[in-house]
């Protein structure tokens, strides 16, 4: 009888890692079930009924199965390859399924989880290197709402090797005594390793890229839709160029990917159409309010995001996500037409009649003059008044009220409160046609980025 364990023993400890694998680990301290009909007696883990689900595997020492499985660590660790999904369970209550995968120096992943009973599991997926260390680890993918608990960790590949993933349930990995971890049949969940520009993955930046001529196209287009794009830069000073399609009167909202271990610190540039007036520059770029891109668009055609290190270096541990979605134009948006320095654009406004047009406009270049035309008869009141765009830009706008000779009649600048107008219901004294200049307080600056909101309103004299 001992001779015939011990055979049964070594074939058992024989066969592959990833397979069986060797007893031992959070699995072998679950008591056998209190009901001992469900306590099925085993010699190997394919005696388990359940064996085959994932669910059991055999206390070799005690002679039943148990709860668990055979992926416990590093060493246990299954394989698995890139576009292909694992189903597995967490159980019994504490369990850590622990995977590998052969990646090459500068491939770009998506690492997701799907729990079939999500008020049950709640995962966290964390990506180590060789050793064992951890790179990166997501939680709950908290950019949409539909996604938690579920995990979605965009990460990069910097070395060709082997690479190492874990997923447990997040009561276990948070360490909550008021909480502790569950498991079991109904703590199912599916696995995905997706390589960035698959077909079952977001598109990935392809080289060469480091011109506006070179800039691969986003299309970022459907509003309330949201659009991840993946880059590397490779070498110190590397720089990706991204072409979106934009419209006027939408709002372009940018946000980065928190915890993916990358070593790069990305600095996000958007620019003009011309692919040479910048808007803005982004560093830091997060979920969080207060770290996200906010632009908002004044014209049709394509901006351009210009992606570089902050600190100018690079290497293929320096990759980089971003996530882009748009806000549909508002039905009554109205830019400025350029160019407006000499020539007053017209607001369209009926001679005798009250009127008010909210306009979006920007201080493009140093020295800009925005003009806008209205007719004004005698003791007509005019009201220019601003507000901020939530860009967060620091454009300080001046007003100058102007007759058809250019004679100034008042000036003010704007105080920075919304509510708060830079001209209340100045009094025309003479007839005929009338500017609104809007001007940079310094006239040494200027940019995309300079914008503004300005509400031009007349009430007649009576």
């Amino acid at each position: 009888m001992w001779f015939t364990l011990r055979l049964r023993l070594a074939l058992l400890l024989s066969l592959p890692v990833g397979l069986l694998g060797c007893p031992g680990g959070d699995d072998d301290d679950v008591a056998p079930p209190d009901d001992d009909d469900a306590a099925d007696a085993c010699e190997v883990d394919t005696d388990c009924s359940r064996f085959d689900n994932g669910l059991e595997i055999c206390d070799i020492s005690a002679g039943f199965c148990v709860q668990g499985d055979r992926n416990n660590s590093r060493d246990e660790s299954q394989l698995l390859t890139y576009d292909s999904t694992a189903q597995l369970y967490i159980a019994p209550a504490g369990d850590v399924d622990w995977f590998r995968f052969n990646g090459t120096e500068g491939d770009l992943l998506l690492i997701s989880t799907a729990a079939v009973q999500t008020d049950d599991l709640d995962t966290v997926v964390i990506y180590h290197d060789q050793q064992g260390n951890q790179i990166g680890f997501n939680d709950d993918f908290d950019r949409v709402g539909s996604v938690p608990p579920d995990s979605r960790l965009y990460v990069g590949v910097p070395a060709t090797g082997t690479f190492y993933i874990s997923v447990q349930d997040r009561r276990s990995w948070a360490n909550d005594p008021a909480d502790p971890p569950d498991g079991g049949p109904d703590f199912q969940y599916a696995l995905t390793l997706a390589q960035a520009g698959s077909s079952s993955n977001v598109p990935a930046i392809s080289e060469p890229n480091d011109a506006a001529a070179e800039a691969e196209d986003w299309p970022v287009e459907s509003y309330s839709t949201n659009f991840t794009i993946g880059g590397m830069l490779e070498t110190d000073g590397d720089e990706d160029w991204i072409r979106i399609p934009v419209i006027a009167g939408e709002t372009l909202r940018l946000y980065g990917f928190p915890n993916t271990g990358t070593q790069a610190r990305p600095a996000v540039r958007v620019l003009m159409p011309d692919a040479t007036t910048p808007i803005r520059t982004y560093t830091g770029l997060s979920w969080d309010t207060e770290d996200r891109g906010f632009v908002p668009v004044l014209e049709t055609g394509d901006y351009y995001l210009q992606v570089t290190d902050e600190n100018g270096t690079g290497g293929f541990d320096h990759w980089y996500y971003l996530h882009a979605a748009k806000n549909e134009p508002e039905s009554d948006f109205r830019a400025e037409v350029e160019p407006n320095d000499s020539t007053p654009e017209s607001l369209g406004f009926p001679g005798g009649a009250s009127a008010a047009a909210t306009i979006w406009g920007r201080i493009g270049a140093p020295g800009d003059v925005d003009r806008f035309g209205l007719p004004g008869a005698v003791g007509d009141r005019v009201t220019v008044r601003f507000a901020r765009t939530e860009h967060g830009e620091t454009t300080n706008p001046v007003v100058t009220l102007v007759d058809a000779q250019g004679a100034e009649l008042v000036s003010a600048a704007w105080s920075g409160d919304d509510d708060s107008p830079a001209i209340s219901l100045q009094s025309l004294p003479t007839a005929g046609d009338w500017q609104v200049v809007i001007t940079e307080a310094d006239p040494t600056v200027g940019h995309g980025g300079k914008l503004y909101v300005a509400t031009i309103a007349v009430v007649p004299g009576g």
